[in-house]
């Protein structure tokens, strides 16, 4: 019994993550219409690396993630987060403290060499992308985006 109710909230906890990914019942992969995309109207459009993506607005209090729309019409999320690597983490983190905007939080994680910041909002981890960018030429920094269903194993 303990375990059938276990998998029940296990399952209604992620029944609830991925709700909570899903503004206008769009998820990430989902191909939209051109119908569809007029009906969204004037979208915020933020150019990363030549690539025009436009965020969707959120319908959810939860603001965690970011539902985004790419060039070809088709839905991704954002964690609104930057990950940092190539350079040792002592340096990122004294970057991290120079930089406008701050983030959220900080996740280093040594085995891999890479350094995770997460942004309060998709704007915030855009800029926070450019000015790490800048401060750390010779570092690879990039943005984490989702644009396929994420399967787990």
């Amino acid at each position: 019994m303990t375990k059938s109710f276990q998998r029940i909230i296990g399952l209604l906890g992620v029944s609830l993550a991925l709700a909570s990914f899903s503004a206008f019942g769009f998820t990430a992969g989902q191909q939209l219409s051109s119908a569809q995309i007029t009906q969204l109207g004037d979208l915020q459009v933020y150019d990363i690396g030549g690539e025009q993506l436009r965020v969707i607005p959120s319908q959810a209090s939860d603001d965690a993630a970011t539902l985004l729309l790419n060039s070809q019409g088709v839905v991704g999320v954002s964690q609104n987060e930057v990950a940092i690597s190539g350079a040792s983490a002592e340096r990122i983190q004294t970057q991290l403290r120079q930089l406008n905007p701050q983030p959220l939080s900080v996740q280093a994680y040594e085995s891999t060499g890479i350094t995770v910041a997460r942004y309060a909002d998709f704007p915030q981890a855009i800029k926070g992308l450019k000015a790490l960018m800048a401060a750390l030429p010779d570092a690879h920094v990039s943005l984490s985006l989702q644009f396929g269903k994420h399967v787990p194993y």
